[in-house]
């Protein structure tokens, strides 16, 4: 029986459910990876795959020509392929070579289908590699450049980290030197200053944070909110010409935490709001709590933030591009680490935004999200 290549296209099509089905189940079984994922991110392009690859083979009977000539001639659009790369390489232990496994599992899953109702002809089979092959190299490189993106912008984050509490050091030697403070204020300041930058780098030394998918470590234990953000908005004025101003009706807030991580975050978006903020626009520092959170919140004015905008902005490698200098994107600290912070104390975060009174960045932490002395890695 002569078997053409639009009866193959057909089948695919009508088959379509069942062979998604069919590669997620082996997908998930062949890498032990996958299951780290949220959900399968080639899953969500397979019908686009399969969509072009089904046009294909019902157009490929009616062109003319030899069937090498209209093989090479077929545009394989592979455009899907560059978030799948791009989303496994945020996948916790997953590589290049499971990228590429996926592919041929996909392949395996398609020609199964085929040759068991008798339908597999060697075109067929020619167009299907060759679709494979082309997806499959794009993800695979997509999945490389994606990994040389998170190490560049790691780095730029522990850089911009260590910044803050450097520049405070120099602002106490500079005061020190002046004779405008007590001894006792200059050294206890500089000495605080230089732990956190000390820490800040002991966590990128000992933690592996520079491989895309790999955890941030977090330590838990009991400190006072109030004290800790009232030290860190002490910090930012020392070093910022814009009013830093803490604002909470509490006199104590203890919470369980890793109190760096959320230092961390609290002196980017203070540091972000700044630039991207209006000139010398006040800056605030927000702290509630309740029976079972505390909300952390940092507003500044301008830099409106569109709605649709909003949710990406704390996806993996997002970025944005606003405030009053348009060539400056991301804000600092990537809102993925953010947002891997609050997940981290079993909180959230989230963006309030409005043209006329500017930007609130807030996330929740639990008061108690793990037990005091505790320590994890949680996972982007």
């Amino acid at each position: 029986m002569s078997i053409n290549t639009t009866e193959c296209g057909l089948y695919l099509e009508a088959q379509k459910e069942e062979i998604f089905a069919q590669w997620e189940e082996l997908a998930n079984e062949k890498l032990k990876a996958a299951s780290n994922a949220p959900d399968l991110i080639v899953r969500n392009y397979l019908p686009y795959f399969l969509a072009n690859l089904v046009s294909e083979l019902k157009a490929f009977e009616m062109d003319s020509g030899s069937d090498i000539e209209k093989i090479n001639n077929i545009d394989f659009d592979a455009k899907y392929s560059d978030e799948h790369g791009r989303s496994r390489a945020s996948v916790a232990r997953y590589t290049v070579a499971q990228v590429i496994q996926e592919y041929s599992l996909l392949r395996q899953v398609l020609r199964s289908h085929l040759y068991d109702n008798n339908l597999l002809c060697l075109t067929t089979a020619e167009i299907i590699d060759r679709f494979i092959e082309t997806s499959c190299a794009q993800a695979a490189q997509q999945f490389a450049n994606s990994l040389d993106e998170v190490q560049e912008k790691l780095i730029s984050v522990i850089a911009h980290d260590l910044r803050n509490p450097i520049s405070v050091a120099r602002s106490y030697v500079e005061i020190g030197e002046l004779g405008l403070s007590s001894s006792d204020k200059v050294f206890g300041s500089l000495k605080r200053s230089l732990e956190r930058a000390l820490k800040l780098i002991g966590e990128l030394l000992d933690t592996t944070q520079l491989e895309a998918g790999r955890g941030m470590t977090f330590r838990f234990e009991q400190k006072d909110m109030v004290k800790e953000l009232g030290v860190a908005t002490n910090e930012a004025q020392e070093v910022y010409d814009n009013p830093v101003r803490f604002d909470t009706d509490l006199k104590t807030a203890n919470v369980v935490c890793d109190h760096m991580s959320i230092l961390r975050v609290v002196e980017n978006l203070i540091s972000n709001g700044i630039k991207y903020g209006r000139v010398e626009s006040p800056i605030t520092l927000s702290l509630k709590q309740t029976d079972n959170e505390v909300h952390i919140s940092v507003h500044n004015e301008g830099s409106y933030i569109e709605p649709e905008q909003q949710n990406s902005m704390f996806e993996f490698l997002s970025r944005h591009t606003g405030g009053r200098d348009q060539r400056q994107e991301g804000w600092g600290l990537g809102l993925y680490l953010v947002r891997l912070v609050a997940k981290a104390h079993k909180g959230k975060a989230w963006i309030e935004s409005d043209r006329d009174s500017g930007t609130t960045f807030c996330i929740s932490i639990k008061n108690e999200a793990h037990p005091p002395g505790s320590a994890f890695s949680e996972y982007t």
